[in-house]
């Protein structure tokens, strides 16, 4: 019953001093909402790299040329130097490698109907689509027949989609790219941005690329696909071995070669963006303790001003205990209150600013409540010991 009574005491107080109360309070608000918003953001980023990583397939590794040398310092340039037989080998050899997948990539201008377009294609093997979850939503990928007699067909992303053909379906359409008549047989479904656009490319059968494109016989890289994460050291012995002997290396030669899981770059962002959520969720909360130190101001000119007041419930029988509470309360009420509207005001932000597919960060939610409520406490403890330990005397007489 006392402590009800305290906080209407404490409301009381809050309506009797309006334009400090929401000064106060906007300065707690303005913090949680922050604190809300970052998290939010953070996670809704957290799920788009988990999403990308996952389409970039499971347990792959790839393999890349080395950086070329020139007088003994190291060039810019990649070694030409793997080749499509170095790929069947580590499949053949390895014993934790379930699939190797040859590509190599090349610039280009694809056409249609006007239109053209300057994109990456990328030559592969109809295995590419099932070790890198390249499911297309029209259409489907090219067969091992159609990569054996060097057929012009390919399959495009969104960003060349868009482009060329607008809205209007690709499948069955005949486009030029280099000069080169190809049938479009596939579109695959938009990925979204990352170091490089990969909705921004064309594949075509790699024999079709290698001859009739690039006139070359080397790829840029290797997809290695690992039987099981754990067997990622093993995999890469495996591969360091056979080409090092592929590529008839001295044991005093570097290696002539790269390999580096697919979603690399990928983790070293997802990392970074936790990095940078965190220092940006601690400045927040720095806000927090601003605003703390606020409502310990408020309560301390609350204190001075109600000073007769408290001379008056301490000579009618209220004891220390009794007005340390009282002040407490409203302390911890400025908090609760400030923590309310901060969360309602940081959720309706969210859900406005970011629309469908928000996340409530509920424990965030229940975090920020708790702290606001520990804040104003905290904060309300020297204001409700000084006006709990006045002079009772002193108190009456103060004007």
């Amino acid at each position: 019953m006392i402590i009800f009574e305290n906080f209407l005491l404490a409301f009381q107080s809050l309506r009797a001093n309006p334009l400090r109360s929401i000064l106060t309070l906007i300065g707690i608000a303005v913090g949680i909402a922050a604190v809300l918003y970052v998290v939010v953001l953070g996670e809704i980023t957290q799920q788009r790299i988990n999403e990308r990583l996952e389409s970039l397939g499971s347990n792959v590794l790839q393999i890349r040329p080395g950086y070329s040398h020139r007088g003994g310092v190291r060039t810019g340039q990649d070694e030409i130097n793997l080749e499509w037989k170095d790929a069947l080998t580590i499949a053949k050899e390895s014993d934790v490698i379930t699939a190797t997948v040859p590509t190599l990539s090349t610039q280009g201008v694809a056409e249609y109907m006007g239109e053209n377009w300057s994109t990456r294609i990328t030559g592969t093997t109809e295995e590419y689509g099932t070790i890198n979850n390249e499911v297309p939503i029209q259409g489907r990928f090219f067969t091992k027949e159609e990569m054996e007699r060097r057929a012009r067909v390919c399959l495009i992303g969104a960003t060349v989609h868009e482009n060329l053909f607008g809205n209007a379906s690709p499948i069955g359409e005949s486009i030029l790219i280099n000069s080169s008549r190809f049938t479009v047989i596939g579109l695959l479904g938009a990925k979204g941005e990352s170091w490089s656009n990969p909705d921004d490319q064309i594949f075509a059968p790699l024999t079709t690329v290698q001859e009739r494109l690039a006139g070359v016989d080397h790829l840029s890289s290797i997809l290695a696909q690992m039987r099981d994460a754990k067997d990622y050291d093993e995999a890469l012995f495996d591969i360091e071995s056979i080409l090092r002997r592929s590529h008839r290396l001295r044991p005093d030669q570097e290696n002539d070669f790269r390999v580096r899981r697919q979603d690399f770059y990928l983790s070293t962002i997802q990392e970074t963006n936790q990095e940078i959520a965190d220092f940006i969720i601690v400045i927040a909360l720095v806000s927090l303790v601003v605003g703390g130190i606020g409502i310990a101001n408020m309560m301390l000119v609350s204190v001075t001003e109600r000073t007769r007041e408290i001379g008056i419930r301490r000579a009618t029988g209220a004891q220390r205990s009794h007005i340390l509470t009282q002040f407490l309360v409203e302390a911890a009420a400025l908090g609760v209150v400030g923590g309310v509207l901060g969360i309602l005001s940081g959720t309706t932000f969210n859900v406005l600013y970011i629309g469908e597919g928000v996340i409530l960060p509920t424990r965030w939610i229940i975090y920020s409540f708790c702290i606001c409520a520990g804040i104003g406490t905290v904060a309300g403890i020297y204001p409700a010991v000084r006006a709990a330990n006045e002079n009772v005397i002193d108190a009456l007489r103060y004007e």
